[in-house]
């Protein structure tokens, strides 16, 4: 149990230590859903499939070396030395490089390889970088004259006038099913609990 714990603090304490792209690409349902995708083509079996997730995490955290990641998946997933290489060089292209793209991109590296984005997100950059350039400094807030409040329109159907007559009730006698159980009872007329034969 001491061993669980030591071992949750120490990738709590190196996912703190991570960059902020690498501790993203972790946390991401981009990395599960690529990983899931290579199982299924690789036809992997839910418990290989969560070694190999496994194994990548451990990757990403550092705790692995990533030299070793094919030996590691071919160990811990159980597959043979050529699906392990597949696997290897999948998940080298589909998580490690983009976070290596990323941090490159970061750190201004002279080979980073710029960001691909959409011609819609192109457009809406652009459309932003134009209206911060174009803006106009508001104009200053011009003073109304307070409007006297009008009274409150009368209604077009005058109201209905008040009751004059009093309504009276019927007799407070009870009812005669509230005068004993009815299995008790000889006269049942008007107990809405037994049927009435006439």
């Amino acid at each position: 149990m001491s061993d669980d714990k030591e071992f949750d603090d120490l990738i709590k304490e190196r996912f703190k230590e991570l960059p902020r792209v690498v501790q993203e690409a972790i946390v991401s349902a981009d990395v599960e859903k690529h990983l899931r995708e290579l199982a299924e083509t690789n036809k992997l079996h839910l418990d290989q499939w969560t070694s190999l997730e496994d194994v990548v995490q451990m990757t990403l955290l550092g705790l692995e070396d990533s030299g070793e990641l094919m030996q590691n998946i071919r160990d811990r997933v159980h597959v043979p030395e050529e699906t392990a290489q597949t696997l290897a060089k999948s998940v080298s292209e589909i998580v490690f490089e983009p976070i290596r793209q990323e941090l490159e991109r970061q750190l201004e590296h002279p080979d980073a390889v710029a960001k691909a984005t959409s011609g819609v997100e192109d457009m809406r950059a652009s459309i932003l970088a134009d209206a911060s350039e174009h803006s106009a400094p508001a104009p200053a807030a011009v003073a109304t004259p307070a409007i006297p409040p009008t009274p409150a329109i009368a209604p077009a159907t005058p109201p209905a006038p008040a009751p004059t007559v009093k309504v009276e009730r019927a007799s407070s006698a009870p009812p005669s099913y509230v005068s004993g159980p009815s299995h008790e009872r000889k006269a049942i007329e008007g107990d809405p609990y037994r049927e009435q034969l006439d």
